[in-house]
């Protein structure tokens, strides 16, 4: 678990840095950020890489703005990912969302 939090960690929070620096008006820029910071643990495309974690595609993509918007405002918590939605605007969300969701 700690081998897991040291190198996992630092990769997603680099992702999520890399998706507010898109600012979530380029959609193809979010998407590939997304991609580079959830794919740790969601896997390439939405899925996830070991049981432990949820596949996010084919999700819905109400359910999954649902989701991030609660991480963030603490309504639902998490130790991982109550961090990487802390820093995601409304427009970075509705784009994870998009991107993962049908």
């Amino acid at each position: 678990m700690i081998i897991r939090n040291v190198f996992v960690k630092p990769a997603m929070i680099a992702g999520v840095m890399l998706l507010t620096a898109c600012g979530g008006a380029d959609i193809d820029g979010a998407a590939l950020a997304a991609e580079k910071g959830c794919v740790a643990c969601h896997g390439v495309k939405g899925k996830a890489i070991a049981p432990m974690y949820p596949n996010l595609n084919g999700q819905w993509e109400k359910y999954l703005r649902k989701q991030l918007v609660a991480y963030r405002d603490g309504s639902r918590k998490n130790a991982i990912m109550s961090i990487q939605a802390q820093n995601l605007s409304d427009e970075d969300i509705s784009v994870l969302a998009a991107h993962y969701g049908n």
